[in-house]
């Protein structure tokens, strides 16, 4: 028997509560499905915003609709209605299949994601945009391989990005290390622990400069 979750068990009764807005009640569904259809949940969310529906179901705005009644985070929410359409206008037979041929695997929503992020992005080559497309749309790959594969042709960091990411490493290690020292429980002796203070002081002072 599968696992039901309190999530499960509330949009089950949201369903049997709106059972005459089958509107409501297809987006409430397919929020259950949303792991095994993320396809058919964006659609859904997608007409649900587009026709302004929530308004209709006592929601100011939509975010609060998927919030408060499907429970799906907004940043959730702003990544599958994005997929979704850029899958739409950019590679709709992925979508034709998702419903002709239940056989083909769906691909993985955050591999959608990086897709479209790199085609945002514009910094990787003809070939190389379509190897990512193969290897998210055909080949099923996952965002943690599509992110080893293609990061550094798809998102590549200057050296200034490097150098200022390396200098916020820094400065947040310097005054995590100078809070620890400071607290009463430190068992640095007294003069190391003031030798090292004035270090990490140092550090921050040459980085703010």
């Amino acid at each position: 028997m599968a696992h039901v979750t309190k999530t499960d068990r509330m949009l089950e009764d949201k369903m049997l509560a709106f059972a005459g807005d089958p509107e409501r009640v297809d987006a409430l569904a397919k929020a259950r499905a949303f792991k095994r259809s993320w396809i058919d949940l964006a659609e859904a969310l997608t007409a649900v915003r587009d026709r302004e529906s929530y308004k209709r179901w006592g929601f100011d705005t939509f975010e609060a609709y998927c919030r408060k009644e499907l429970h799906l985070k907004t940043a959730t929410v702003h990544k599958l209605v994005g997929s979704y359409h850029f899958l739409r206008t950019e590679a709709p037979k992925v979508i034709e299949r998702s419903r002709t041929d239940p056989a083909q695997p769906v691909p993985d929503l955050r591999a959608v994601d990086f897709v479209a992020r790199a085609t945002e992005r514009g910094a990787a080559d003809a070939d190389t945009l379509d190897a990512i497309r193969r290897a998210a749309f055909d080949e099923g790959a996952e965002a943690p391989l599509l992110a080893r594969r293609f990061r550094e042709v798809a998102f590549p960091v200057s050296d200034a990005e490097r150098a200022e990411r390396l200098r916020a490493q820094i400065v947040s290690t310097a005054r995590r290390m100078a809070n620890l020292i400071a607290e009463p429980e430190s068992p640095l002796p007294r003069d190391v622990a003031i030798q090292v203070e004035e270090a990490m002081g140092a550090v921050l002072e040459a980085l703010d400069n």
